[in-house]
């Protein structure tokens, strides 16, 4: 499936990847003999590589991920107050300080060690999912700006290879506006046929196929500019196709999800150097709209979550580039703070995000106070998104935050453990 980018009309959907996996980090729960959380220990984080041989992973968590369930203020007791009958337990988080802990499921993540951003939004935020992703998606904070290219796109044309078969890879169905860019090529791929376009049974199907499609994309002088458009998605596809019938093979051990579809097809993306790949992007396929009966539902998403990454970070390790992979989570909002009467939780505004992988561990940032809540009972944000898309750019990728960003957004300081 080919989608085109505005821009560059060079999006491709391929397909992608079978289930499979490895196995995860071993975990511990992090709790004391008296059932208050224990002493964090995480291991001392890795180093990060060369600037050039850096890349990044973005999980993109939509529908609204309640930021005061991944990182529980387990030590306030308005928490407490605000979330009767919902509110996790102290005895069962994994502390990473002495004010907040990550969900009970988050047993591998705590164990590996995570930098944690609570309160990560705008002052100006809209209840709205669609209103709210694209603004994270194109990292236009008060949507009033409305570029026509997104955030991670921008990156990628200041870190690619106009002549790369991709620099910015998405593992869902379709377009998205988050890869949008100016000069280089970027692909949406289906996670679902490792990367081939396409799958058939029959090889002799399949190779007439793929000789109609390269004779359909080669490139005519007559062409009328929707015409050259087609073709040149068509091209962009099909040259994508042939690498990942290069790609190293898939490592065992990752759970079944969608998510570790993804991220084991990412993998594989990332242990190629020759082909120009920087940014892989991850729409996470679960419901983080936890309107009603909240707790399971959130246990659930934390659980696949947990152990989709385990599996990826010990993939990387395997593979010897667990230096050069970041790993950035975001929603496009928290949920309310108080509970509802279905023990669920609406549209809220500041929400939690996640760095991992070359990162020192621990809470960066201002935590939002439960006791200045905005007249909506939400969050007040204490992170703009763009800093924490600042530390991304400038912290991780060397790239000036000003160069991709409205403003001069300024990094979360000593995240990066270089």
């Amino acid at each position: 499936m080919v989608s085109l980018n505005r821009r560059t009309v060079l999006r491709a959907g391929i397909g992608a990847g079978a289930v499979a996996a490895i196995g995860g980090v071993a975990g511990h729960r992090l709790l004391g003999s008296s059932g208050a959380p224990g002493v964090w220990h995480p291991p001392a984080p890795i180093r990060a590589a060369a600037l050039d041989k850096r890349r990044l992973v973005v999980i993109e968590m939509a529908g609204g991920s309640d930021g005061l369930s991944m990182a529980v203020p387990y030590a306030d007791s308005r928490y407490r107050d605000l979330r009767r009958g919902t509110a996790i337990a102290a005895e069962h988080v994994h502390a990473i300080d002495g004010a907040l802990g990550l969900h009970p499921q988050l047993r591998e993540l705590a164990a590996a060690g995570v930098s944690v951003i609570p309160g990560v939004g705008t002052a100006k935020p809209d209840l709205s999912h669609f209103e709210m992703l694209h603004r994270w998606q194109t990292g236009d904070p008060e949507g009033t700006a409305r570029p026509d290219t997104g955030f991670l796109g921008r990156l990628c044309d200041h870190l690619g290879d106009p002549a790369a078969p991709a620099v910015g890879v998405s593992l869902g169905v379709g377009d998205t506006p988050a890869l949008a860019c100016g000069r280089v090529t970027t692909l949406s791929v289906d996670a679902g046929n490792d990367g081939l376009f396409p799958v058939f049974e029959d090889e002799n199907v399949r190779a007439a196929w793929l000789a109609a499609q390269r004779a359909m994309a080669h490139p005519d002088r007559a062409d009328a500019p929707l015409f050259a458009t087609a073709r040149a998605g068509g091209a962009a596809a099909l040259r994508f196709s042939d690498v990942a019938a290069t790609l190293p093979a898939a490592a065992d051990g990752y759970p079944g999800s969608d998510l570790g579809v993804q991220l084991r097809l990412a993998a594989r993306l990332l242990a190629d150097d020759n082909h120009g790949l920087r940014i892989v992007h991850v729409p996470m396929g679960a419901d983080f709209d936890t309107h009603t009966k909240h707790p399971r539902r959130y246990e659930t998403l934390m659980r696949e979550l947990d152990t989709a990454l385990a599996a990826f970070r010990r993939d990387l390790a395997v593979r010897g580039i667990a230096d050069r992979v970041l790993v950035a989570a975001y929603s496009e909002f928290g949920r309310r703070v108080p509970v509802n009467d279905s023990e669920g939780l609406d549209h809220g505004a500041a929400g939690t995000a996640l760095l991992l992988g070359p990162t020192n561990p621990g809470v960066f940032g201002e935590t939002p106070s439960l006791r200045t809540l905005d007249a909506d009972g939400n969050l007040r944000a204490t992170v703009d998104m763009t800093e924490f898309y600042a530390t991304v750019a400038e912290s991780w990728f060397g790239v000036p935050a000003g160069d991709v960003l409205p403003g001069s957004p300024r990094p979360l300081p000593g995240v990066v453990a270089a």
